[in-house]
């Protein structure tokens, strides 16, 4: 049986620091009844003449343009390398971020420190504030660039660039600082204005303590949750910050995010267990992305939105023997409310009850009658079919029933689905009082029905099995009743479940 979790329409994305360039590459297309956009090369290659130690120099810079433009304006993003790196190379190094370029998100900015590095601690004598600030200022006047949504991501150096930026000017709407925190002295600076800030940081960093101290560069620098926190206090946020447990990779990421900061503002601080001082956390890690929401889930221009989830099963989607908020449906709308704008409003329904089968369940539905204008919607059934030893023919027949309302209820999108896979209750004590063996066979039999199915319609199906298959290794994944997921349990199955909720979602 297929085990791991089948990816529909998601990009795996990399997350990593880089280099290269090349001359104007092709033409962006126009497309018919599109805004009239500038004649321009994906890649545009710009000079800003400034004077360093007396001198002129000229001091490069890449616009990297979507491939085919079709709005009036976009977001700018400025993307700062590490020390030793160029724009060039940071570009060419980063296709995660070419393909957010392309699919529109933004027009990406690259530039390049003088001799490699950025001013952060007296690197350098260029004046890098002033660079970035020449540059907004180049921006053409054609409209094409949205000089109201600037954002900054830095890594290492640069990261450090974007927090100095952030503190002595009003130029950017949100930054992430990656593998870098503030530094003392720029902590000591008041900001002008609130800005949202995405600050990633790992544990082994031997560059940058995340406790503090000496650094690259001779710089003294604030712990990593000290430079959170200052931000935080600094925007008013709220100083008891939510947090959760996330797993990049097979690395644990532990996210703290303080909300209801001015104007609608968020500082979140992600620390990598494990993670030395690289952006690199893993193919399977769409960090960039991650920044992207983050940043346009503080975006107070854009109005409110009320995303409706609904979620259909049994036992395991009310969360039996768990707190009220404990169930995964509960604590999926408790993550979506953390990653979108505290503005916007995430409602949940919740159609299931404890014991159903697929028929109960599609008897409710029937009665129920549920709207069609869901955003997304969980479908996890199937185990009482199992426990009460109904014929395995109706689970099939049933099943695909319940897919085709489950669509229904989202307009008729079926990329809105997510089909879950049935937890192994043998793993459980109360599961070892029958024939384990035949228990996790059968739920294997029923889950490989559910994902071929799920498979052969371009369906999303996320597989959590293992999950409760750990049970008896770690009883805190059992709920104390002795036999259904704990709020543990049901942590890690969000985990799985929300990337695809929020590319969906998006």
């Amino acid at each position: 049986m297929k085990k791991a979790v089948l990816w529909i329409s998601v990009f795996f994305l990399t997350a990593c620091g880089g280099g290269g360039s090349s001359p104007p590459i092709s033409q962006a297309a126009v497309v018919d009844s599109s805004p009239v956009v500038p004649d321009v090369s994906i890649i545009e290659k710009k000079t800003i003449t400034q004077s360093i130690d007396g001198q002129l120099v000229d001091r490069p810079y890449l616009i990297r343009y979507p491939e085919s433009p079709s709005e009036d304006n976009y977001p700018v993003v400025f993307f700062f390398h590490g020390a030793g790196g160029t724009g060039e190379d940071w570009l060419s190094n980063n296709v995660d971020v070419s393909i957010l370029i392309d699919d529109g998100k933004f027009i990406g900015i690259f530039p390049d420190g003088f001799d490699k590095h950025w001013n952060v601690s007296n690197e350098t004598n260029a004046d890098d504030v002033e660079f970035v600030s020449l540059i907004i200022n180049d921006l053409d006047g054609t409209g094409l660039f949205d000089v109201n949504k600037i954002y900054g991501v830095g890594v290492s150096n640069g990261a450090g660039l974007v927090n100095r930026i952030a503190k002595e000017t009003t130029h950017f709407k949100a930054i992430a600082p990656i593998i870098s925190q503030q530094t003392v002295t720029i902590g000591e600076i008041v900001p002008f204005r609130a800005a949202s800030v995405f600050q990633v940081n790992g544990t082994e960093d031997n560059l940058i303590p995340v406790n503090g101290g000496s650094g690259a560069a001779g710089s003294i620098f604030m712990s990593a949750q000290a430079s959170a926190e200052n931000w935080a206090l600094n925007f008013n946020c709220n100083m008891t910050p939510t947090i959760q447990n996330i797993t990049w990779g097979s690395q644990a990421v532990k996210q703290y995010t303080f909300g209801s900061c001015i104007n609608n503002q968020k500082v979140r601080y992600l620390l990598a267990e494990g993670a030395g001082h690289s952006a690199d956390f893993g193919e399977s890690v769409d960090l960039y992305g991650a920044i992207w929401r983050f940043f346009i889930s503080t975006d107070v221009d854009l109005p409110a939105r009320n995303v409706k989830v609904l979620s259909l099963g049994d036992s395991y989607t009310v969360g039996a023997s768990v707190c009220n908020t404990c169930s995964f449906p509960e604590q999926l709308k408790t993550s979506l409310e953390v990653e979108y704008s505290e503005q916007d409003v995430i409602s949940l329904e919740v159609i299931a009850k404890t014991g159903w089968t697929t028929t109960n369940l599609k008897n409710a539905i029937i009665s129920e009658d549920p709207p069609n204008d869901f955003d997304l919607v969980t479908l996890l059934i199937g185990v009482n079919n199992q426990y009460q030893s109904k014929a395995f023919s109706v689970y099939e027949s049933e099943f695909i029933e319940l897919v085709n309302y489950a669509i229904s209820f989202v307009g008729g999108d079926a990329a809105k689905l997510i089909i879950i896979s049935i937890p192994d209750y043998a793993y459980t004590p109360y599961g070892q009082n029958g024939n384990p063996q035949a228990i996790s066979a059968d739920i294997d039999m029923y889950n490989s029905f559910a994902e071929d199915y799920a498979e052969e319609n371009s369906l999303t199906y996320v597989y959590i099995t293992d999950i409760t298959r750990e049970g008896l290794n770690n009883p805190n994944l059992v709920a104390l009743d002795g036999l259904h997921p704990s709020g543990l349990a049901y942590t890690k199955f969000v985990e799985r479940i929300l990337p695809f909720a929020l590319d969906k979602v998006d």
